[in-house]
């Protein structure tokens, strides 16, 4: 029966790796720091809606992807991603020829990650948590004769985290550096070429995580996050 359990919360993990409508990465759940010598397997999907960008630019990204972790020490994990992400720019500095529209898309884009996340504090009750992260994106693919981007992210966030019964939900606040660099094309020939900053690199996010199952190893994270854009983030994963 226990196996059976487990296998049908594999599936629907399974089910959910695919890109959807969800980037700036979410910080994650705090329950996915594991003990030593554990896995976490898990997929999210993540929504960045209109987060501006110095240089006129507006993001709004779509997400979906694979995450893998370990448990180096009881308070140390490390973990890696692998997905699929579309983007697109609103823009209205740069002028096309034969198109009115202030939207850059970029297409389909290869996405990779790492992760190093800690634990700082508990309480002795452990009912409190103190943790921390920092983690790199990286963003790219080559569409030739289109428009082309490479984006780089760096994340360092810090969340406060309570356990109520099966629930555990956490506030923090993140720092997030950004540099894109990017090609917009016209008819295969490039029109234009720049880079984007980060316009506000501060932000916080709240979420919670929610065991499930006879023997609560399944966890379903939900995020949310203001980092001058909203973020929406939801990630199941199975802890072994």
């Amino acid at each position: 029966m226990r196996d059976r359990e487990k296998w049908s919360w594999v599936v629907v993990v399974m089910l959910l790796w695919r890109p959807c409508p969800v980037d700036a990465e979410p910080v994650g759940s705090p329950a996915s720091i594991l003990k030593k010598g554990k896995w976490f397997m898990g997929a999210g999907t993540s929504l960045l809606a209109k987060r501006n960008l110095k240089g006129n630019g507006e993001a709004t990204a779509y997400q979906g992807g694979h995450l893998r972790g370990y448990g180096l020490t009881d308070w140390l994990s490390l973990y890696g991603k692998i997905g699929l992400a579309h983007f697109d720019v609103d823009d209205a500095s740069i002028k096309k020829k034969n198109d009115l529209s202030t939207t850059n898309a970029f297409g389909l884009n290869f996405v990779s990650g790492v992760q190093v996340k800690s634990r700082f504090f508990e309480s002795r009750s452990k009912r409190w948590e103190w943790d921390g992260s920092v983690q790199y994106l990286d963003m790219r693919a080559r569409h030739k004769g289109k428009n082309e981007a490479r984006w780089h992210e760096w994340q360092l966030a810090t969340s406060v985290a309570a356990s109520i019964h099966r629930l555990k939900p956490y506030v923090g606040v993140k720092y997030s550096v950004i540099d894109v660099f990017y090609r917009i094309r016209e008819d295969g020939q490039q029109l234009v070429q720049g880079r984007y900053k980060e316009d506000q690199p501060v932000g916080l996010f709240l979420g919670t995580d929610w065991a499930l199952g006879r023997y609560e190893d399944v966890i379903l994270n939900v995020e949310s996050a203001f980092v001058d854009g909203a973020e929406v983030a939801v990630t199941i994963a199975y802890t072994f």
